[in-house]
């Protein structure tokens, strides 16, 4: 285990000068890092390493933590050309953290022009957490590995939905597809039609890439063209439908599915994952003049597994995170189990760069 550490000026990063005329901070000092050993119990090897890959990305999680918002949107930036999600990602959160839809919204049709994808979708909440639906909704989220079985559950709830009901239908989980899967979800949201079924649709970009890394593979499957068109159509985005559609006839020497107009799916914010009602809750700002954790330490001494809930967490101070280090590594020595959970993303490259990823699983606030 090799967890980056601190120096003692920690709290005064070096000014640096940046190429156009401003100052930042240098956040990329040689940092002490602890070696393998479980601390309570063995010795602590201290060496010293350079910044990782991901050192840039790094640097700018840092400059959040330690409150200077005003290098942020610059630097991030500067950076987005390098094609990095977790970058345009750290971005969006910046923007919905400092509530500028006007941005965020901008920033989501370069999103989708670079990456081929759907934007991210605005969440008005100041914390992370999606706002709430005030209209009924009915949430499926289709499970990691997506095969024929889903086929009568679909047909189930298609027959049992009131007229004024939403159906969010979630693929953010959704990591493998069978053919026989991807016809049961087409031939729903086809026959949905007939119903006027409203969707919302959450993690559908993860689903569009993995359709058409499916038809890479497998060119020959018709289900993975006939949902992809589905979705493109739930969406409305004729153009895509109308060029896949033609590519379809060229494949398969049959006439392709028409282009109707359906009432168009809200992409929403994938559900965030759950979280125990009795996990401990971080919010606002965590610094020394909050220090919670020895409510943390409290909470720790009747849980075997420690589940800290972040999604409330705008920020945590540069200054402050040795002390959670330190925290984390006797719990550990105490052989509990950690888990930071709801992070915005600028928080967990915060707790990615500072090595709390090898004390801790993280999971992260999706940000979709």
């Amino acid at each position: 285990m090799a967890l980056p550490f601190f120096r003692k000026d920690r709290n005064k990063p070096e000014p640096i000068a940046t190429g156009a005329g401003q100052r930042t901070t240098s956040l990329n000092p040689a940092l002490s890092t602890i070696g393998t050993g479980t601390p309570m119990h063995h010795g602590i090897v201290v060496e010293e390493s350079g910044g990782g890959a991901d050192s840039a990305i790094g640097e700018i999680a840092i400059l959040y933590a330690s409150g200077q918002t005003d290098s942020i949107e610059p630097a991030l930036k500067d950076r987005l050309t390098e094609n990095n999600p977790r970058i345009w990602h750290m971005l969006f959160d910046f923007y919905r953290l400092t509530r500028r839809q006007t941005e965020f919204d901008r920033l989501g049709l370069d999103f989708a022009m670079r990456f081929e994808s759907s934007p991210p979708v605005w969440q008005d909440s100041g914390q992370g957490k999606p706002a709430e639906n005030k209209s009924t909704t009915r949430l499926l989220s289709l499970p990691p590995h997506l095969d024929g079985t889903i086929g009568e559950k679909l047909a189930n709830i298609l027959s049992s939905l009131d007229k004024n009901t939403t159906l969010q239908l979630d693929f953010s989980k959704v990591s493998e597809i069978a053919p026989d899967g991807a016809q049961s979800v087409s031939d729903m949201l086809v026959a949905s039609r007939k119903h006027k079924v409203k969707f919302q649709l959450s993690g559908v970009n993860g689903m569009i890439d993995l359709l058409r890394s499916r038809m890479h593979a497998e060119p020959g499957i018709q289900a993975y063209w006939q949902l992809l068109m589905a979705i493109y159509q739930l969406l409305g985005k004729q153009t895509e439908f109308e060029d896949m559609a033609v590519d379809f006839a060229v494949a398969f020497e049959l006439s392709p599915p028409s282009w109707e107009a359906v009432q168009i799916a809200e992409e929403v914010a994938a559900p965030a994952p759950e979280i125990p009602k009795d996990a401990f809750v971080l919010s606002g700002i965590v610094d020394a003049r909050q220090d919670p954790l020895g409510q943390l330490m409290q909470y720790a001494q009747s849980h075997k597994q420690i589940v800290v809930d972040c999604s409330a967490v705008s920020r945590m101070d540069y200054a402050y995170v040795s002390n959670l280090i330190g925290l984390l590594m006797q719990l550990l020595g105490n052989g509990k189990t950690i888990v930071l959970q709801g992070q915005n993303a600028l928080v967990n490259e915060l707790f990615i760069t500072m090595g709390i990823d090898q004390l801790a699983a993280l999971v992260p606030a999706r940000l979709n």
